[in-house]
């Protein structure tokens, strides 16, 4: 039997957050991909589990399409994932739909990108961003359409942010109320791989807060550096990535 609980929004956050970087989603993307997770999950996709399921794919992933004009009357465009899953390119998504409003597109082919389904779950989060689109499945490639769709843009205006209520849409502000509904077990398992992400426990790491380093006693030492915790050292064979000591 499986078993349900509520995270808060504020609890998934933190947790999609931490999860991404740990599976080294590039740290430029994490806040904008945890986002879209987010939304799609808060209209009903299951995002969280698609993210489980590309654990191994978010290392040196790319995070944008090449977009192509499609016909020589410049009203349609074509974005090529690339293979890259959807679940990555979700933010791009919105940034390649306002581009081709504002050059007079009217139709966006997005094709080789896998996972395409999600992309339909992301009305609110598109909505707050001045956009809506109508979304179908297109065939391509192995003509299932699992990595295709046809999205019809138009521009609107963004939803209005009153106080107090999410600047995400209505979906998100539903989930700021109630919480999202998961799989307990989907939800710890994923809760104790996201926290590979943080600073290992040391007595070093329990004696100081931000950059600041206490003494066993409290006394505040002095400032610290990247440099003082070894897990954000460089490695020397490759200098742009940072490693877990």
């Amino acid at each position: 039997m499986t078993t349900e609980m509520r995270a808060s929004a504020r609890e998934m956050r933190h947790m999609v957050g931490r999860y991404l970087h740990a599976r080294n989603c590039p740290g430029y993307a994490v806040n904008a991909v945890r986002d879209a997770i987010m939304a799609a999950q808060a209209e009903g996709a299951d995002a969280v589990s698609e993210m489980e399921r590309l654990h191994d794919q978010y290392d040196g992933a790319r995070t944008s399409f090449e977009v192509i004009a499609a016909n020589a009357a410049g009203d349609r465009v074509e974005l090529d994932g690339r293979g890259t899953p959807a679940l990555l390119l979700a933010p791009a998504l919105i940034d390649e739909l306002v581009l081709a409003l504002g050059a007079g597109a009217t139709e966006v082919q997005i094709v080789n990108t896998p996972g395409v389904w999600l992309f339909e779950s992301l009305g609110d989060y598109a909505a707050v961003r001045g956009v809506a689109f109508d979304f179908r499945r297109a065939a391509h490639g192995d003509g299932t359409g699992e990595d295709g769709a046809i999205l019809i843009p138009r521009r609107i205006a963004k939803t209005p942010v009153h106080p107090a209520e999410s600047a995400a849409g209505p979906a998100m502000r539903r989930i700021l109320l109630d919480g999202y509904v998961m799989d307990a077990d989907q939800f710890w398992r994923l809760f104790h791989e996201s926290n590979e992400a943080l600073t290992p426990d040391s007595e070093l790491s329990r004696r100081h807060a931000g950059s600041q380093l206490y003494d066993e006693d409290g006394n505040l030492l002095g400032e610290v550096s990247e440099e003082t915790y070894l897990h954000l050292r460089r490695d020397e064979s490759d200098p742009e990535r940072a490693v877990l000591a």
